[in-house]
């Protein structure tokens, strides 16, 4: 199987779609707190619908996104990281397996 890798710089606008591993959070400053020199912003989004529960995520960032309930739009790059490992059995056939949690996370793109 062959794949083909294209490298864009920085911030660069790919005219075929989105880079991949960026994401834009549109949404409803929900709170703010600094620990050490990072800002953690808690933005809750617009539910798509309305029988549908909006969702929040939390961008790190280097300066203030926005003040308390401002709408804004970020930029961001995804990643995440996995935590402990730890065993799970299934209750309705006894299996055992091992689950390893990822969490994901969201840096504002300045």
């Amino acid at each position: 199987m062959n794949a083909t890798v294209e490298t864009l710089a920085p911030g660069a606008k790919n005219a075929r779609g989105p880079i991949p591993m960026q994401v834009t959070v549109k949404g409803r400053v929900d709170a703010s707190r600094r620990h050490e020199n990072t800002r953690y912003t808690r933005i809750l989004t617009p539910a798509p619908d309305a029988y549908s529960r909006p969702q929040t995520v939390e961008i790190r960032s280097k300066q203030k996104l926005g003040d308390l309930g401002e709408e804004i739009t970020v930029l961001a790059q995804l990643g995440g990281y996995t935590r402990k490992a730890f065993r799970s059995t299934d209750k309705d056939t006894g299996e055992t397996t091992m689950v390893t949690p990822v969490d994901l996370t969201l840096d504002a793109i300045e």
